[in-house]
Order: C-alpha cells, then structure tokens, then sequence
C-alpha cells in the first residue's frame, strides 16, 4: 500500500508541475530585458561567452543553442533561452518539494507550497525570460538539499555533493556566493572536524579552476593574483554594478521586496485604464484579502515547530540575510532576490505548520494577480515597440538615425 501511496503523489506531483509549466513555457515576455538580448546576441553569435559575473551561463546556453541548431537552423535563440529558463523554474520546484519531503512536510502542506512558490511574482517572471538567475537557483537548491540528506545519513558522498552544487550555482551566478558560504558555516557548526570541512569545501577548487581557465585561455592574460581579482570582480570595479547604502536604496528595497511576490508597476494603471477586464482581478484581489483579513482573526495561521535541525533554520536565515542586504546595497536590486522566496519557504517548513486555507488563499491570490497584470500583459502586449522601430532603420540603410535607446542598439 505505501508503494501505490508513493506512486499516486508522484503522479499528482508530476501533474501539479506540469500545470504550472505550462504557464511560464506558454507565456514567454514580449519585453525582454537589455540584458536578455545582450545574452541571445552572445549565444547567437558566439561573443562574450565568459562573462565574470556569471561564468557559465552564456556557454551553458550556447551549447543548447547549437544542438538545436543543428536540427533547425531557424531557431530563434531568444525564445530558446526562455524557455529553458522555464523548465529550469520548473525543476527549481521539483527540488524544493524533494526538500519539503525531507522535513517531513504533509502532502497537502507540500503541494501549496510549491504553488505559492510557482506563482510568486519573481520565480515567474524571471521563468520567462532569457537572464541569468533560475538557472543557478536550482543547483543551490541541490546543495541545500544533499546537506539535509547528509545530516540525515552522515554519508561523505551527500557532503561532497553539497559543496559541488553549490559551487556550480557560483558559477552560474557570483550572488550564490552567499548560499555557499551559508552551507559551509553549517557544516563548521555541525561537524567541527577538518574532514567534513575539506569534504564540503573542495569545491570552492573547482570555481578557482575555472576562472583560472578562462583567464588563461579566453582572456589571454598571464594567471596571477591581480588579473584574476581584477576578472572575477570585473563588474564591480567598472562600475556596472551600482552600490551604495542610503534613502533611495531603502525605498526600492522596500518595494522590490513586496515585488518579488506581487507585482507592482505602473503598466498595472495603464492596463486598467484602458480596457475594463483588468478592473475584475482587481475586485477579485480585493475580495481575497476581505477572506485573508477574516481568516487573520478566526484562525491560527502559523503553528511553531521545532526544527530537526535547529543550526540548519538559522544557516539558511543567514544566507537569505546575506542575499536580502546585498540586494539592498545594490539600490534594491530586484534581481538580486529572486532566491529569497525559495530561501524564505524553506525556513518556514523547517520552522512553522501554515494553515492550509492560508495557503490555498495565497496561492490562488498569487495566481490571479501575477497572471494578470505581469505575466499575460507581458506575453500579449509590447509596451516598447522597439522592434518596430529597429525594422524601420534596417529597411532604411541608406538614413542616419541617433538612437539613445540600448534595446534598440
């Protein structure tokens, strides 16, 4: 009986997932970012293939590209690279819910969680686009995970995996720094031995190494202290990163904060002034928090648990600390919390039982919002138009434009 149990939820699990696949792979923007387009010129091209920032993604979707080339020369790598970045959101919560299944979660608290997760306004969002940010998530999630499973099993295995897919998130992106860096003081804390320390931190020679390769090999410049600094912190030195700590970054901060979960823009007024169907989930978003106000004073919401491993809540507290502040220290930068919802939920399963209505309201609330004013509007509707004007110039060659846009550039 345990054996069809198990195939059951799989099966539901499998379903559940694919539903929400369904909405980031048939959903693609139409608005993508400057840096979207930066990375498909690169893939398409085969330019900038190394970027310091985040190593591998550009030569991880080239290599995607070309295999797909090879069968159909038309492919369009932009639509490509979106949709890659949508089953990886998809895998990203395949992982979280394995990871729920280790703390024990019930099956009901673990499917609402993973719709909260799919649904939420950054995950989505950057699920269906071509930037660098789902991709690494989903190894960190793996890191996160082997390390349960060790401190679970305390086999040498899990940690060296741990640490490795940790490291390929860094490489990924250089903000998973951080998720790394968590999971070691944990095992530090946990294990106190130079074996389990070695074991987990190794892996830190396999981002080494690849730097040092490509700076020797791409680069072309001589291995030594001074140029790898001056490449692995490229962006920061030249500035393309902006850091500072004051009222404005507080307020984006702030902003960007509740955005990674609901989104907020002013394409929201434009979309409601000028068609009246975008008035309804409005009404509706107002009717659900009615329910959420009543359920607030009728229910328990949050019942505390105590944590099978207590160190482990207050690593990934420090790890989603480390992300949130370096967001903050970037004027808010909401790129760089798109981690924070996967991090936030882990704690809460670790920590906290959430009512199931709670849930299920906030799921569905997420559902409508997010659908309605970003995803669809962002899939039916260009705001910017730029490939008309970009048609415009090429079919006029022999005309001088001055164009400031960088999209269009």
């Amino acid at each position: 009986m345990p054996a069809k149990n198990n195939y059951s939820t799989s099966v539901k699990m499998g379903v559940i997932l694919v539903g929400i696949g369904l909405f980031y792979v048939l959903f693609p923007t139409q608005n993508s970012t400057l840096d979207a387009y930066s990375y498909a010129g690169y893939i398409r091209y085969f330019q900038n293939i190394f970027t310091p920032h985040h190593l591998l993604y550009n030569l991880f979707m080239c290599l995607i590209y070309k295999a797909v080339y090879f069968f159909n020369t038309s492919v369009d790598v932009l639509a490509l690279t979106k949709f890659v970045n949508s089953i990886f959101a998809v895998l990203n919560l395949f992982v979280f819910y394995k990871i729920l299944g280790r703390l024990k979660l019930p099956e009901k608290e673990r499917i609402l969680f993973v719709l909260v997760l799919g649904f939420s306004f950054s995950p989505w969002r950057f699920g269906t686009e071509n930037e660098n940010y789902i991709v690494p998530i989903f190894f960190s999630l793996w890191a996160s995970y082997f390390l349960i499973m060790y401190l679970q099993e305390s086999r040498n295995l899990q940690l060296f995996l741990s640490g490795f897919t940790a490291a390929v998130a860094c490489l990924f992106h250089q903000i998973h720094f951080f998720w790394w860096l968590g999971l070691l003081v944990g095992v530090w804390f946990y294990r106190k031995n130079l074996q389990s320390l070695i074991l987990y931190g190794i892996s830190a020679l396999w981002v080494v190494l690849a730097y040092s390769l490509v700076l020797v090999y791409y680069e072309h410049q001589s291995l030594n202290i001074t140029n790898m600094y001056h490449f692995v912190f490229h962006d920061l030195i030249a500035g393309s990163v902006m850091t500072n700590f004051g009222w404005k970054g507080v307020f984006f901060q702030v902003l960007n904060s509740f955005r990674t979960f609901f989104q907020l823009h002013p394409t929201m007024f434009y979309l409601i002034k000028n068609h009246f169907l975008f008035v309804l989930p409005l009404l509706l978003g107002l009717y659900l928090a009615y329910r959420f106000f009543r359920l607030l004073f009728r229910k328990q919401l949050f019942v505390k648990k105590t944590p099978e491993f207590p160190l482990l809540v207050k690593v990934h507290i420090g790890i989603f600390i480390a992300n949130f502040l370096f967001a903050f220290y970037n004027y808010g930068n909401v790129e760089f919390m798109v981690m924070l919802p996967y991090l936030l939920f882990i704690i809460f399963a670790f920590t906290v039982t959430i009512n199931t209505r709670f849930l299920t309201l906030t799921a569905v609330t997420l559902f409508i919002w997010n659908f309605s004013y970003a995803i669809f509007p962002n899939y039916h509707y260009n705001y910017y138009n730029d490939e008309a004007l970009v048609d415009y110039i090429i079919q006029n060659p022999d005309k001088t434009f001055v164009v400031k846009n960088p999209d269009v550039i």
